[in-house]
C-alpha cells in the first residue's frame, strides 16, 4: 500500500486538488482524498509538488520496431490491406523497457503498426515499467490503424504496384469497404470480418493523414460510411480543415509537433486545437512522425508546444492522460486518478507543461514504485 501525501492532484479530467492524498492497494487506487492514513503504508511526500495520472502515448511505433536494427516488426508490407493484423504478437517488452518512458511520467502506450499500408493492423495498449509481460498487457484489438499518407505510396510504388499515386491509396481504401459492405456476413474472410466491425461502429480507426487534402479526401469519402468511428493521426495540416475535421471526425491524434521538419514544412498552427476542445471532440498527441517514434523526451516537448501555443494547463492534461485513454478505449481501467482505477500515478517537481525543470521524482504504475 501506498499513501501519496499532499500534493496538487490533477485527476485529469480538467479538476485539481489542492493538497491531496491518495490511497493505493495492490494494483488500483483505494481513496482519494485529505488526511487519508493507513499504518505500515510506505508514504511520498508530494508537499508543493504536482501529481498526475500516468500519461499515455497514443500511437507508439517503439516497442515493435526491433531497435537498433530497426526491421520494422509492426510493418507488414506484403500487402497494403492487413487489418486482421494483431500487433501484439509483435510487441518487444525489453524494447519498451530500454526506452524507460515511465522516467518521464509515460506509463502506457498504444502500440502501433506504421503509416506503410492503408490498413495496417490493430493497436494494443500496454504498460512501460519492465513488469512480466502480463502485467503490461492491458487491450489488444483497440484501435484499426490506416493511412493515406505519402508513406503508403512510397513503400509499394518503388515495387511497381498499386499503389503509386494518392489515387491508388484512395481507391484501395474506397473498395475495400464498399465490397465489404455489399457482401454477406457469411462470406467474410479474416480480412473482411474486422472490416466489418470498423463499418459497424464497433472497432474504432486511427487513419493517419497528413495534409489538408489527405484529410479532405477521408471526410468526403467516409461520409457514406456514418457509423465509421474515426480519428485523424499525425494531422500536421489540421488547423487548415479544423471545422470540417470537427464536424466528422472522432477526434484528433497529433504527431510529433517538436519535429522540425515536420513543423517546418506544414506550418502546424497548434493554437486551432481548441475548435475541437470547445467541441468536445478529444485531442492527444504522440512521438510519431511519419509512422516512427521519437523518445520519451519528445512527448513533454509536445505538452510544452500546447502550452506555449495558449491551451490551457488541464486541457493538456487531458491530452496526455484521459483523452488517450479514451481513444484507445481504457479509460475505465487508465487516464484518471480515480478510485477503482489502475494506481499509474507520476509525481512531478513542477509541472512538466509549464517549466522545462520538472523532474520526475516518482512513479508508480500497477500500484508499484517503479523509480
Amino acid at each position: 500500500m501506498i499513501i501519496i501525501k499532499n500534493g496538487n492532484v490533477h485527476l485529469g479530467n480538467g479538476e485539481v486538488l489542492l493538497n491531496c492524498d491518495i490511497m493505493t492497494e495492490g494494483k488500483f487506487i483505494k481513496k482519494v482524498g485529505m488526511y487519508l492514513e493507513c499504518e505500515n503504508a510506505q508514504i511520498i511526500d508530494a508537499s508543493g509538488k504536482e501529481v498526475f495520472p500516468g500519461f499515455i502515448d497514443t500511437m507508439s511505433a517503439i516497442g515493435a520496431m526491433g531497435l537498433p536494427s530497426s526491421y520494422h516488426d509492426n510493418c507488414e508490407a506484403t500487402d497494403t490491406l492487413t487489418p486482421e493484423m494483431n500487433i501484439r504478437y509483435s510487441v518487444d517488452p525489453d524494447e519498451i523497457s530500454m526506452q524507460k518512458f515511465y522516467l518521464s511520467g509515460i506509463t502506457s502506450i498504444g502500440l502501433s503498426p506504421t503509416n506503410d499500408n492503408v490498413m495496417g493492423g490493430q493497436i494494443a495498449v500496454f504498460k512501460t515499467p519492465p513488469f512480466k509481460y502480463g502485467q503490461r498487457y492491458l487491450k489488444e484489438k483497440a484501435v484499426l490503424k490506416c493511412s493515406v499518407t505519402n508513406s503508403v505510396r512510397d513503400r509499394y510504388g518503388k515495387k511497381d504496384i498499386l499503389p503509386k499515386t494518392k489515387m491508388g491509396i484512395f481507391n484501395i481504401l474506397e473498395n475495400a469497404l464498399h465490397s465489404v459492405s455489399i457482401k454477406k456476413e457469411d462470406e467474410y474472410n479474416e480480412k473482411e470480418t474486422v472490416i466489418k466491425q470498423v463499418l459497424d461502429g464497433k472497432m474504432p480507426v486511427l487513419i493517419a493523414a497528413n495534409t489538408k487534402q489527405e484529410m479532405e479526401s477521408l471526410i468526403h469519402l467516409l461520409k457514406k460510411y456514418e457509423n465509421i468511428k474515426y480519428y485523424i493521426a499525425d494531422a500536421f495540416e489540421y488547423d487548415r480543415c479544423v471545422e470540417d475535421l470537427v464536424q466528422n471526425a472522432e477526434g484528433l491524434i497529433l504527431g510529433n509537433v517538436t519535429n522540425l521538419s515536420a513543423t517546418g514544412r506544414y506550418k502546424v498552427d497548434l493554437s486551432k486545437v481548441q475548435v475541437f476542445i470547445d467541441n468536445n471532440k478529444p485531442v492527444s498527441f504522440s512521438t510519431t512522425a511519419g509512422g516512427y517514434s521519437e523518445g520519451r523526451e519528445v512527448y513533454i516537448w509536445n505538452a510544452i508546444e500546447m502550452y506555449k501555443a495558449g491551451i490551457e494547463e488541464e486541457e493538456i492534461v487531458k491530452m496526455m492522460t484521459l483523452n488517450p485513454a479514451k481513444i484507445l478505449g481504457v479509460d475505465d481501467m487508465i487516464g484518471t486518478i480515480e478510485e477503482g482505477k489502475h494506481a499509474d500515478i507520476v509525481v512531478y517537481s513542477k509541472n512538466p507543461i509549464k517549466s522545462y525543470d520538472a523532474r520526475v521524482e516518482a512513479c508508480i504504475v500497477n500500484g508499484r514504485s517503479v523509480l
